[in-house]
């Protein structure tokens, strides 16, 4: 026995010099912690008591009350010596069937005890960790002067049977970060990392911005990174003074080992080392299902606000990082235990369903993110702004089996290639009216290259004109310019919207988009609709999302503007939800919406206070095979091709975003053995009494858009066809869609087309 006790001496001994090792650290200057139990069984304690009884273990909600529960609590002195650069301040409730979302928690300040403050709501929140026995609010941050602070909360639903046993106050100031060590780590922050492709990047480690040391965590394999938001101030004189206020309040707030994430980066791009134990270290960030995950904090809230291009830059270096490390695919997913179903390999904490954190404008970066770290890691994180490895475009090209004259439906063969391969491809049917390329909007088609103003489209706020071949807006005082054309895209399967712009304005806001699927292209926010925005403001581009005629921002990506014309392409797919944006060659980025448009009837440009030029605005459709059927016929406005001259264009695009030059193929029609025989120059509806198809037939006097309504005899109007181009010259459409839902009667169908206008009876059977 006696042989045992002095290893089992050493090893005690070991230990306690280890502890004693953890607990010594670094004071600053300033730093100290005060903590306040509310005694809830001593009335004095509070101010005010609404609707609760005490009890033996603190205060019980009445079972019946008609009153508004309430409790204010006493003010209390905080005892802080010369508190620096800030303190922060939260609280933590204990006891039984205790629900954060049911609690309004406020509270006010004053540094003498005489003069308040207003009374500012702070919130308890699935940010962090909550149960029905104990309870954290957010942190707050109050100036170095205060003195005193004061409590009061509120509750709302059913609350019964809550009762509350306990309430402590926490008070902390993380003490001011000497200039030396400041110096410290802005020297490491700026350290160029190693030539290895994907080396990790400069990181404040935990001594030296002033961690209470701990033991290293347990560590996992991670599988997927999750992004988090502080959900503090924006702004700060001491970001390691933050950081040494998140681990405390993890500590002493959260009642944790130590600070929850994995990694912190402030708003200036500065990336600080968490939780002990390395970046495979098992955290406490995500819903308590933390292993196989590595957590980033952004320091900051970013409910609405966008995170700075230098926080985004640093997560993306940050990420690409450990995403080569650990073989992620930054745009890709996989099964995690938390969802219990395949989750992005970057994702946000509300992901996991507990938290709308990393909030809706950190969230809406995570595309921009994850692209932004694909392409690093796909090019060997080399340079700040990686390009491509594969610049070689693909290429598309096509012939109509049976030659170039048609005279109805018919097959195009497609011939697409790449060195790597062809990822999407997109074709277009056009339709010549007299010089001018169209399409059949019907089809979900459109081409407008602006050669002439044909007046066929919903103008609203703007000046809007056709000059020189492309479409001006030179209005710069209206904030919501408004250029639709009806376009119905319901096929279900990706579609390829493309423009040219320039903008002419050099100072103000430079914002300019489109908004697709729209559900209504004349309303103030095109109805239903994505909205893709371009501001040369501050160089970015935004994905907002219109619901019910309200905006809602979605994703932001960084983008270089200026005033030179550019090509923008945007894609999307109705079936999947997905977004994505290229200028010229360069991919912008993408967004993914968990609730998808499926259909939408009109395009719309838009303009903030901008002066800009557009041309080349086209609509291209998904095609999955390298052959398409291409309908064809002048007497049913259902088909692709209803002209005696066409075109069929093509666009590809390969994996590494590189799109190919369009390609071509001229289509001649020979429709004349299908025109109804013994035709005369007036209006002709037949049959003569509709039943299930109507054909419409007159003689179009010149080329231009052509109005159909039908009104009831007594002169109300009752239906209305979307306006179309017609040649000049005998004229056929099929009204079969316009009239097929009119009940039996006897109706006024009439049809204008410039100076021209006819009306004839129409009778329903």
């Amino acid at each position: 026995m006696k042989n045992y006790v002095l290893p089992m001496v050493l090893c005690c001994l070991f230990f306690a010099l280890t502890i004693q090792a953890q607990q010594q650290r670094h004071v600053f200057k300033g730093e100290g912690t005060t903590t306040f139990n509310i005694d809830l069984a001593n009335q004095n304690a509070l101010v005010s008591n609404t609707a609760f009884v005490s009890k033996s273990n603190g205060l019980e909600l009445q079972e019946k009350t008609r009153e508004v529960p309430e409790l204010v609590l006493k003010p209390i002195k905080i005892d802080l010596k010369r508190p620096k650069p800030f303190i922060s301040a939260y609280t933590i409730w204990k006891g039984q069937h205790l629900d954060y979302t049911k609690f309004n928690l406020s509270y006010r300040t004053s540094r003498n005890g005489k003069s308040w403050s207003d009374w500012k709501p702070t919130i308890f929140d699935g940010h962090h960790e909550q149960t029905s026995e104990r309870i954290a609010s957010k942190m707050e941050f109050l100036d170095k002067k205060v003195k005193y602070i004061q409590y009061k909360a509120s509750f709302t639903g059913e609350t019964s049977p809550i009762s509350i046993s306990n309430i402590q106050l926490f008070q902390y100031s993380p003490g001011e970060t000497s200039k030396k060590i400041q110096k410290q780590i802005k020297e490491s922050a700026t350290q160029k990392a190693a030539k290895a492709a994907c080396s990790r990047p400069s990181v404040v480690s935990r001594s030296q911005w002033g961690a209470i040391p701990r033991g290293g965590a347990a560590t996992s394999t991670v599988s997927h990174l999750i992004i988090h938001h502080e959900f503090g101030s924006n702004t700060s004189s001491d970001w390691a003074a933050r950081v040494r206020s998140v681990q405390n309040f993890h500590i002493n707030g959260n009642g944790w080992s130590d600070i929850g994430y994995n990694f912190l980066v402030d708003p200036n791009g500065v990336i600080y080392e968490g939780r002990a134990g390395g970046d495979n270290a098992i955290g406490a960030h995500f819903c308590g299902r933390n292993r196989n995950t590595m957590g980033v904090c952004m320091l900051g809230d970013y409910s609405s606000v966008t995170p700075t291009t230098a926080t985004q830059t640093a997560l993306k270096n940050l990420l690409a990082w450990k995403a080569d490390k650990e073989n992620i695919n930054p745009v890709g997913s996989s099964f995690h235990y938390s969802v219990n179903r395949s989750l992005t390999h970057i994702a946000g904490h509300r992901d996991a369903g507990c938290s709308a954190c990393p909030g809706n404008g950190g969230y809406a970066t995570l595309g921009g993110i994850r692209n932004g770290v694909n392409l690093l890691v796909s090019n060997g994180c080399s340079g700040g702004s990686p390009t491509p490895t594969d610049t070689t475009p693909p290429t598309t090209s096509m012939s109509a089996v049976g030659g170039n004259t048609q005279t109805g439906d018919f097959t195009v063969n497609f011939s697409d290639n790449d060195n790597v391969g062809v990822t999407r491809r997109y074709y277009q049917v056009l339709e010549k009216y007299s010089s001018s390329y169209l399409a059949n909007r019907r089809n979900g088609f459109f081409n407008e290259n602006f050669g002439q103003d044909f007046g066929v489209y919903d103008v609203g706020a703007g000046n809007w004109s056709v000059i020189n071949g492309r479409l001006s807006q030179s209005n710069t005082t209206s904030d919501n310019t408004q250029w639709s054309s009806y376009l119905i895209q319901d096929s279900g399967l990706p579609y390829l919207y493309e423009f040219a712009a320039k903008v002419n304005s050099t100072t103000g806001p430079r914002k300019f988009g489109i908004h697709i699927m729209s559900s209504d292209g004349t309303l103030s926010q095109r109805g239903d609709s994505y909205l893709i925005w371009f501001s040369g403001e501050d160089n970015k581009v935004r994905i907002y999302e219109t619901v019910n005629n309200i905006l809602y921002f979605r994703a932001i990506a960084d983008v270089s503007l200026d005033n030179n014309w550019a090509k923008y392409r945007v894609t999307y797919s109705p079936a999947f939800g997905v977004i994505q944006i290229w200028k010229n060659n360069e991919y912008l980025l993408n967004w993914k919406d968990g609730s998808p448009i499926s259909s939408g009837v009109a395009i719309s440009l838009r303009t903030n206070k901008t002066a800009i030029d557009f041309d080349d605005l086209k609509v291209y459709k998904f095609r999955s095979t390298n052959s398409v059927l291409i309908t064809a016929g002048n007497q049913n406005n259902t088909k692709d091709l209803r002209t005696a001259n066409g075109k069929i264009k093509s666009m590809v695009r390969d994996d590494a975003g590189n799109w190919s030059a369009p390609g071509n193929l001229d289509i001649t029609m020979n429709f004349s053995r299908f025109l109804a025989k013994n035709l005369t120059n007036k209006l002709t509806l037949y049959p003569n009494e509709v039943e299930d198809r109507a054909v419409v037939q007159w003689k179009q006097p010149q080329y231009g858009a052509v109005d159909i309504s039908i009104f009831d005899m007594q002169g109300k109007p009752v239906a209305k066809m979307p306006k179309d181009y017609m040649d000049k010259g005998q004229s056929t459409l099929d009204i079969t869609p316009l009239v097929e839902k009119l009940s039996q009667g006897l109706y006024l169908f009439k049809l204008s087309s410039g100076s021209y206008s006819e009306t004839v009876k129409l009778m329903k059977k």
